[in-house]
């Protein structure tokens, strides 16, 4: 039995679909978020919507509150919490950065947990291609504007997205931007597709700049939520 660490946005997502298709089994999501703020790292995506894509997809949930700079332990507690519930291995998103994949590799194994990578040296412009047409449905929640600008924010991921990215890197002016942004270049949250239930219900909110990233809140709109 297998847990997918999730982030809720695309890579993730498609790493969990990737290794449904193998046949793998899939029982648990692993999610953390900042204490300080309740939103997931990076993507500054509230952890409610975490839960509501897990009721969505459904599978279970083991979300994990971290703080301060003890990151790595503290999802290593993590691993172990979710090893207690039987879980033998972690699958992961990244696509090529080693330093990512380390990382990965080296707290399952202190976790005495296998770690597995579907998209791994896969081609970024083939993983977004197959992302789109799997099904899924997400949109920009995250930008670092060395690359993109704030009019970027909440944008469907598409292939007009797509084209957008190419022309950008066509330009030779501005700094390439990978794909499937695996440089920290954006970050997506996932509402639909083949795995989902039902759409996540959300609205856009509030954007907020903060020392070179742009953000945007996603409001959710389902039926826990409140109004």
């Amino acid at each position: 039995m297998l847990a997918c660490s999730w982030s809720g946005g695309k890579d993730s997502c498609l790493a969990y679909w990737k290794a449904l298709s193998t046949e793998w089994e899939i029982d648990y999501l692993l999610n953390t978020y900042r204490k300080e703020s309740g939103r997931v790292a990076f993507h500054g995506v509230r952890a409610e919507l975490i839960q509501e894509q897990a009721e969505s997809m459904g599978v279970h949930l083991l979300q994990k509150e971290v703080s301060g700079d003890h990151y790595e332990e503290q999802f290593l507690e993590a691993l172990m919490e979710i090893k207690a519930k039987g879980v033998d291995g972690v699958v992961f998103g990244d696509i090529d950065v080693n330093q990512n994949r380390q990382w990965s590799e080296n707290v399952c194994r202190k976790a005495g947990l296998k770690s597995y990578f579907p998209l791994w040296r896969i081609d970024q412009r083939s993983i977004l291609t197959d992302f789109l047409d799997s099904g899924f449905k997400a949109v920009v929640v995250a930008l670092d504007s060395r690359f993109l600008n704030e009019n970027d924010l909440g944008q469907t991921i598409d292939n007009k997205w797509l084209a957008r990215l190419s022309v950008l890197n066509s330009g030779g002016k501005n700094p390439q931007i990978t794909y499937c942004g695996e440089n920290g270049e954006y970050h997506t949250f996932v509402f639909d597709g083949p795995t989902f239930r039902s759409p996540i219900d959300f609205r856009m909110g509030e954007k907020v700049y903060r020392e070179g990233y742009w953000l945007i809140d996603l409001e959710p709109l389902g039926k826990n939520s409140l109004q």
